[in-house]
């Protein structure tokens, strides 16, 4: 009786429009959470329980770098198929304590990462990235927001966003770039620039993402919600996610749960082509 009850549920919700519900899911590094891996990438990084934006933040109190470029290292809800989630923006808060010479001028730029399908090997990894208009925070500036659109609906390279190689591998299209994010990585500057090395103490906070897919639901990318969609959630159900919503997790809170299952049913036999 209870599943035939369900089932009459899905049937009368079928054919409801769908209104896509935008999700942001925040890093705030509270109780050592680190969510993506965050680093600065010297081993030097370790997470205060005070001082950030506000709360716990990821503190470096010694970088000795060219130019600082707080990444990923792991495997998360910032990394993926950016245009089947509907990723619209990226973002960040930076603090810079102190460095040896100067860091003025320096704009901050987003770059996303694919490894070209060999993790192990960044000689052919490659990229995109898009310079933004504010630059780095200077010492005694204190925390500074910055946020970065991503058109992952776009077909081809978005207006401002340019192409990078790491290695002789060249750039694949855009296309493949925004369904698989292998990193992301904020940096100090422009990423085609030469810069001195110095001796950075600096923080970040506040890492995000944020995403507005065209139908909450639509787990596949098929572009319809449907038996599919509902048997991926289900399967992760009362389970942890990650924050996925390819996993089932629509709304983003990191659990899949009833709350999910309510979005999908209400977007349930709706095409989103």
């Amino acid at each position: 009786m209870v599943q035939r009850k369900f089932w009459m549920w899905v049937g009368l919700l079928a054919g409801v429009s769908c209104a896509a519900a935008q999700s942001t899911f925040v890093e705030t590094f509270e109780n050592g959470s680190n969510v993506g891996g965050w680093t600065f990438g010297s081993s030097n990084g370790l997470i205060e329980a005070a001082g950030g934006n506000p709360g716990a933040y990821f503190h470096d109190p010694f970088l000795d770098s060219f130019a600082p470029g707080p990444r990923t290292t792991e495997p998360s809800i910032f990394t993926g198929n950016y245009r089947l989630r509907g990723v619209t923006s990226l973002g960040i808060d930076l603090i810079l304590h102190d460095v040896d010479i100067t860091a003025e001028g320096r704009p901050l730029a987003l770059i996303l990462i694919n490894f070209n399908k060999t993790p192990d090997d960044v000689t052919d990894d490659w990229g995109a990235y898009f310079i933004g208009q504010r630059n780095v925070p200077l010492p005694g500036q204190g925390w500074v927001s910055y946020d970065f659109p991503v058109a992952s609906d776009s077909p081809t390279l978005p207006p401002g966003w340019q192409f990078i190689q790491f290695g002789p591998q060249p750039p694949g299209t855009w296309d493949r770039l925004i369904t698989q994010v292998d990193r992301v990585v904020f940096f100090y500057g422009d990423p085609t620039m030469f810069f001195i090395f110095q001796v950075w103490d600096l923080g970040m906070d506040n890492p995000r993402i944020t995403w507005q897919p065209p139908c909450p639901g639509d787990l596949t990318g098929d572009s319809a919600v449907d038996l599919t969609d509902l048997s991926i959630l289900l399967g992760s159900f009362g389970t942890p996610a990650g924050a996925l919503p390819e996993q089932g997790d629509i709304d983003g809170d990191g659990d899949v749960d009833l709350a999910d299952l309510s979005a999908l049913l209400s977007a349930f036999g709706v095409s989103c082509g």
